[in-house]
């Protein structure tokens, strides 16, 4: 998806001229049983996948989140429980999300999903069991129900690329293709915008009293993230007005490498 994510950075600078756009959507492996003939099949169907793009008058796309303050941008704060570390032997066995806007909740999901298989350790971890779960819909059905959800939402989380990536990946493997959303780690705003010793969840949970009902637990961890999120928001510089200002804000800082000195 390299030249997917290319595009996709013009797209945060400036819009791009569709006819461009539309020869390099057919030429992306992962877009190839989509249609892109006509601008509005182009846009649906990018943002059934997550992204959130607009047509302007003169024939051009550009992404909303661009221009979209951030006080109207819906944002989905997730979290998942699963019963291993990788999606490609592994799976979700609980979804967490709060979709929010304006600083306010407006909508939930929460499910477990079926699973054969429960490690002991993740039972331990996350006081999931195998009874939990053994009436749960299948995982292609809440993947499903969460595509839905979530529709073309920012997607947050704390650790992003972990939830993000197992998410991603099980909904290829379920035939509904890859996240395409926007995204954003509530650890890397956190660190630019809280004081703390620590910015795992669990350590920021206890430092700002965030009542929760229990940690490893996919709703509890996504209030909790929401929570940071929040304080976060609060500290932001004046100069971070549009969602896209803050999904470039939040960006960990590429710390320049010293060269050696020749000795």
């Amino acid at each position: 998806m390299r030249n997917f994510d290319k595009l996709i950075q013009k797209m945060t600078i400036t819009p791009q001229p569709f006819n461009e756009c539309r020869a390099k959507f057919k030429n992306i492996k992962e877009l190839e049983n989509y249609e892109f003939d006509t601008i509005e099949d182009s846009l649906a169907n990018l943002r059934l996948l997550g992204v959130p793009l607009v047509e302007l008058n003169n024939n051009e796309i550009a992404l909303e989140t661009t221009f979209c303050p951030i006080e109207k941008q819906k944002f989905c704060i997730v979290d998942i429980e699963t019963n291993g570390s990788k999606p490609q032997n592994a799976q979700i066995i609980e979804v967490g999300a709060a979709m929010v806007q304006g600083g306010k909740v407006i909508a939930k999901f929460e499910s477990f999903v079926k699973a054969d298989e429960i490690p002991e350790n993740i039972v331990r971890l996350t006081n999931i069991t195998l009874e939990d779960v053994k009436d749960a819909p299948s995982l292609k059905s809440i993947l499903e129900k969460f595509r839905l959800f979530l529709q073309d939402a920012v997607f947050v989380a704390h650790n992003v690329n972990f939830d993000y990536n197992f998410i991603s990946y099980s909904m290829e493997e379920a035939g509904f293709g890859p996240l395409l959303n926007r995204k954003m780690c509530t650890i890397d705003l956190a660190k630019k915008t809280i004081k703390a010793e620590r910015y795992g969840l669990g350590f920021l949970i206890k430092e700002f009293n965030i009542d929760v009902l229990q940690h490893h637990r996919a709703y509890s961890d996504a209030y909790a993230a929401n929570e940071v999120f929040q304080k976060s928001l609060q500290n932001i510089p004046d100069f971070v007005i549009s969602t896209e200002d803050l999904v470039k804000f939040a960006k960990p800082t590429l710390k320049k490498r010293k060269k050696k000195k020749a000795s």
